[in-house]
């Protein structure tokens, strides 16, 4: 492992600070190449080793590196050879390799930031901060709190990409013989008790919310601590860590330790419940709530303009936003990286070269959000399902004006979906408001056809889909008539208060069975997005009324929801995998629109755009051939 402590040590990861309007603890730069004992002879060089040890924290908006985004199944790009740097999409197309593998977070190879050096420099800060001479024991246990958090979560994310791994409490000396750094795997069981016993250790003396939003956000707090030790548990208790008995978790160390529990435990799910409720309601008592949209402009917007607004900004406002429990403050969806998801041309003014919008979300995901009655359009009894791709002209009435373009034709899956679809999705024949139209009725009109306004110019970068996602466009970015395109930044959060309520349904769901309780969570989600409660919408729109009723048609919904409530958030994907249902959904074939054409009738028709596979060892990354190498005591991961 890349792991040996050096006497010299170069302080790693200049952390790019978003805007004003976003985050500033991270905007704190390291020097360049401080000796160990020059880092922590004083309290202003500690606090720069301090956001060292935040430098390791992934990039969720890194469009070739985070997972989430192009892993799995809800977006897609148009060409191999254009995106070739893109190694999170390359794992979807089937590339993963076990000799140099893609987004390599093991060996910092390929895409991936170096995991275990975040860890060699938390220990390192561990081990000298209490030298500093001018800071307070109270301020010093603050900051050993926050990178105890930060070593315990980069062990997670280790886990989540790895299975399990190598337990590194402490850095190996130097002067050690070279086998004392060959560590095996631990077990499962084993890294999650390590890593839940270092977030309790770091609770107690962080801070329990920022209070300084202009210096302090991004730092851990115990918001934060307890919203993530509820994550954590939920993994810990999911199928793929939680009684596996697959081909990916038969692996065992050279001695023959098994490094999976093979016995489910419904006790995992109690603890999971238990840390999830701890944390929403510690996140209540300091005022996190779910988010709603409050107007501007001077005008009274549509009821589904509310609810369509409140799901976009819970995801992409941070300012005055009670929804964010963590926020990435590494990375920012700036001009550039909106521009990836926004279509050009979606106002006559918006022909900016940055506006490319070939971030394309498949047909899989769009057919994934209910109806407007708030069930599956699949189980719906009152829905056309199987006409579903038939064209049809939009009625012009005052239930569609505000989301389709009245007398355009379109396909009739477009027409009675929920709000969360609409303040998702962009497609052909939909409409986008933006701040700069001045009000919902005035949202402008999308055409997504060859001809189309926002349709196929540019040879490489253009939508292959014909839906894109409407949650990157904040609404107060704008277009000029010069068509400069300002951008309204913000930062992609890791945890929002939604995430839990749904977490905390799961768990309770799975410990206990269905209940008042976990519906009253998921039902919150849903009135956020203006839908009925769970079993009123079953009972009188489900072909399946009694599916809430029962354990395993209540885990079919909250999955569901969770899909719906986060879609295109980069959640789905590591849902699909500690879920185990991967294998299921991502060997569907990829599909869209025919974006070639420029009349209707031949636009909307389902184009098969690729055929994905996903096999029982890609819920695991492999171990790449250099790393065998270095250390013998590693076993590959199963199938590899």
């Amino acid at each position: 492992m890349k792991m040996r402590f050096k006497k010299s040590i170069i302080v790693l990861g200049l952390l790019v600070g978003l805007s004003t309007s976003c985050n500033k603890f991270l905007d704190v730069v390291p020097d360049n190449a401080p000796v160990l004992d020059q880092a922590f002879a004083m309290r202003t060089m500690a606090e720069r080793y301090l956001v060292t040890c935040y430098s390791q924290l992934p990039q969720s908006f890194s469009m070739t590196n985070n997972p989430g985004w192009l892993s799995g199944d809800e977006f897609w790009l148009n060409s191999e050879s254009t995106y070739s740097g893109y190694f999170n999409w390359r794992i979807a197309l089937g590339n993963q390799n076990g000799d140099n593998p893609l987004l390599n977070a093991w060996d910092g190879n390929n895409g991936a930031t170096n995991l275990w050096v975040g860890i060699t420099n938390c220990n390192t800060f561990l081990n000298n901060i209490m030298s500093v001479p001018d800071m307070t024991d109270e301020e010093k246990q603050m900051w050993i709190s926050e990178v105890k958090f930060l070593k315990a979560y980069y062990h997670f994310l280790l886990m989540k990409q790895y299975g399990p791994v190598p337990i590194r409490d402490k850095n190996i000396p130097i002067y050690d013989s070279p086998g004392s750094s060959q560590l095996p795997r631990n077990s499962i069981d084993e890294c999650f008790n390590y890593i839940i016993s270092m977030i309790d250790e770091s609770i107690p003396n962080l801070m329990d919310d920022v209070t300084a939003v202009n210096s302090e956000t991004g730092r851990i707090t115990k918001i934060v601590a307890k919203a993530m030790k509820a994550e954590i548990l939920v993994y810990a208790a999911s199928p793929l860590f939680n009684g596996n008995v697959g081909t990916e978790a038969s692996i065992k160390n050279n001695d023959g330790k098994e490094l999976f529990n093979h016995s489910y435990s419904s006790e995992k799910w109690q603890l999971a419940a238990k840390a999830c409720k701890e944390a929403i309601d510690f996140a209540s008592e300091h005022g996190k709530k779910l988010h709603t949209w409050t107007p501007t402009g001077g005008f009274t917007p549509q009821a589904s303009t509310q609810f369509q607004m409140n799901i976009r900004e819970a995801y992409n406002e941070n300012t005055d936003n009670p929804e964010v429990l963590w926020l990435d403050t590494k990375s920012t969806a700036n001009g550039t990286i909106q521009g990836y998801f926004m279509l050009p041309r979606y106002t006559a003014n918006a022909t900016s070269g940055t506006l490319l919008g070939f971030m394309s979300a498949t047909l899989n995901i769009v057919e994934k959000f209910y109806s407007n009655n708030g069930v599956p359009i699949e189980e719906d009894i009152t829905y056309p399902y199987t006409s579903r791709f038939d064209l049809i002209a939009v009625p012009n009435t005052d239930a569609y004006k505000y989301d389709l373009v009245a007398g355009k034709q379109t396909a009739r899956m477009n027409l009675n979906r929920e709000n969360r679809f609409y303040g998702t999705l962009m497609f052909d024949a939909g409409r986008v408001f933006m701040l700069q139209a001045g009000s919902d009725a005035n949202a402008y009109n999308i055409d997504l056809k060859y001809s189309g306004s926002s349709g196929k110019v540019d040879p490489t970068r253009f939508n292959w889909t014909g839906y894109a996602s409407k949650k990157h466009y904040n609404y107060r970015s704008t277009v000029g008539a010069s068509n400069a395109y300002t951008a309204r930044l913000f930062g992609h959060p890791i945890m929002r208060l939604a995430n839990l309520y749904l977490y905390y349904a799961e768990a309770l769901n799975e410990a206990n069975g269905p209940s008042a309780e976990a519906y009253s969570y998921i039902d919150a989600v849903r009135t956020r997005s203006g839908l009925k409660g769970v079993v009123e919408s079953w009972q009188n729109y489900s072909s399946a009324p009694n599916k809430p009723t029962t354990k395993d048609g209540l885990r079919e919904i909250i999955k569901r929801e969770r899909t719906n409530e986060f879609a295109l958030e980069g959640v789905r994907f590591w849902d699909l995998r500690r879920w185990k249902d991967a294998v299921k959904e991502l060997n569907n074939p990829i599909l869209g629109w025919d974006i070639n054409q420029s009349s209707e009738g031949s636009y909307y028709r389902t184009t098969l755009l690729y055929t994905r596979s996903f096999m029982d060892r890609d819920y695991f990354w492999p171990l790449s051939l250099n790393e065998r190498r270095r250390n013998p005591n590693l076993v590959q991961s199963a199938g590899w």
